[in-house]
């Protein structure tokens, strides 16, 4: 379970101040998946960033399951970041010099398996993904779509508790986004939870709610598909 309670974010310029969050609040229940919409500069990467753990700098509470990250310090945030979330961006963020292996390998580090069990961590998430048999290969020598599988496979190796993905379509074309979000499905379907930001409606409504960030606040949309 994600809440956030009165959250509100200032970004102050000198003398002048802009609220980004505005006593927002909100909750996601246990293997919900919501989409977040907005404009360009609604503040949805703000909110993202507060929700992964890498802003702390906010007022209001933010619960994630157990843990209260408005009381946490920064360094056990970014554990949560590494140990609970997953991240997948519309760049991929993919190591280009190093091979599929390395790339997926970089979420577990933290686990310490011994190379054996890595491996099979590894091998079986990559089939999962569609990319079976893709360890040696070089990013550079990827599709869009390929790389976006990789980064997927990064995000879901460690057994996450979420996964955030931000405008994880937004670099692809019409017929590989449609493969990702029938990834997305299958894992949503397996119990993937996903936190969503995206213009794309059809990325939207594989989730369970959609929301809108406008005015610093988020109102859920009734949509009808």
């Amino acid at each position: 379970m994600i809440e956030l309670k009165n959250v509100v974010k200032k970004y102050h310029n000198g003398k002048n101040m802009r609220i980004v969050l505005d006593d927002l609040s909100f909750k996601i229940n246990h293997k919900e998946s919501i989409a977040i919409e907005g404009r360009s500069g609604s503040g949805k990467t703000t909110l993202l960033n507060i929700i992964t753990g890498v802003d702390g700098n906010f007022e209001g509470t933010y619960q994630f399951g157990d843990f209260n990250l408005s009381q946490m310090p920064s360094r056990n945030r970014c554990v949560l970041r590494l140990e609970k979330l997953g991240i997948v961006t519309q760049q991929f963020d993919l190591l280009d010099d190093r091979p599929v292996f390395d790339n997926v390998a970089t979420a577990i580090k933290h686990l310490k398996l011994n190379r054996n069990d890595q491996k099979k961590r590894i091998a079986k998430t990559l089939e999962y993904v569609g990319l079976k048999g893709y360890e040696k290969k070089r990013i550079k020598q990827l599709s869009g779509g390929e790389m976006q599988r990789v980064a997927i496979a990064r995000a879901l190796v460690k057994d996450s508790k979420v996964i955030i993905a931000d405008e994880p379509t937004g670099s692809l074309d019409e017929q590989t986004r449609e493969e990702i979000l029938n990834l997305f499905k299958k894992m949503i379907s397996d119990g993937t939870q996903f936190i969503i930001v995206t213009h794309d409606f059809e990325v939207s409504k594989i989730c369970d709610k959609i929301y809108l960030l406008e005015n610093g606040k988020l109102k859920e949309k009734e949509v009808i598909v």
